[in-house]
């Protein structure tokens, strides 16, 4: 099956050896409750392109980040190579929607191997995203486990970072570009724009002198490390030998 194919020989990254093993098994393994095995199949399948393309999309940042460079000219002006700039913040707003979506589409797989809802304008649903986690029903003790982790990892503060930044993109606010104008005049040269200090805020600080791609990979490991955490739950709950 092609989404096998492409989750279980993901060589970048964090290793995820409960989702992959978790993939291995949906392909044939009898289950000890009920699935519509297809469907499991093509949502996991979907989570783990989201994790292999946000692999890509970080390693291409890594390979920007050595060209993106700026300077002053000592009289306080800066200056930066326009297109390295761009593509570096081009790809950092794919790379903070997609590693944010991941969580989403685990969502949808969590939901429908437990049959999870929620109540919407007066009536159950079934859940859409990640933060509807949180308020899930279900019909299984593993709905409490899911949701005190999910709970968890919503509180953890590069989470609450991590949502705060992909809300100001959300609301066209540029990611980072501030950064780069408050150096002072003896530091000639940087290697990376800032991440803003409080992103929730308009006009924001970059004190903190946040790095992108440093912050990126604690995303990506945070990210990988969660799904693969609450993958061994759902094994266990899916296959007698998980």
């Amino acid at each position: 099956m092609i989404e096998f194919q492409i989750t279980y020989k993901r060589s970048r990254g964090p290793q995820t050896p409960n989702f992959r093993k978790m993939s291995v098994m949906l392909d044939g393994t009898p289950t000890k409750i009920r699935i519509d095995r297809k469907a499991v199949i093509r949502k996991h399948g979907a989570v783990g392109i989201k994790m292999c393309f946000v692999c890509d999309v970080i390693e291409k940042l890594q390979m920007l980040s050595q060209k993106v460079e700026a300077w002053h000219d000592g009289k306080g002006v800066l200056y930066t190579k326009k297109r390295e700039f761009y593509d570096f913040l081009f790809n950092l707003d794919i790379y903070v929607f997609e590693v944010y979506s991941i969580l989403d589409y685990f969502a949808l797989e969590l939901g429908h191997i437990l049959k999870l809802q929620k109540k919407r304008n007066g009536k159950m649903g079934d859940i859409e995203y990640f933060t509807d986690l949180k308020k899930a029903q279900g019909f299984n003790q593993k709905t409490i486990t899911i949701k005190r982790k999910a709970q968890i990892l919503e509180n953890d503060p590069w989470f609450k970072y991590l949502h705060g930044i992909r809300n100001r993109i959300v609301h066209r606010l540029p990611i980072s570009l501030g950064g780069l104008i408050p150096l002072p005049l003896h530091d000639k040269y940087i290697e990376f724009p800032f991440l803003p200090d409080k992103p929730k805020n308009y006009n924001t600080t970059y004190t903190q002198k946040l790095v992108p791609l440093v912050n990126c990979k604690k995303w990506l490991e945070g990210i990988f490390s969660f799904v693969d955490d609450v993958c061994a739950d759902i094994g266990r709950e899916l296959f007698d030998k998980f």
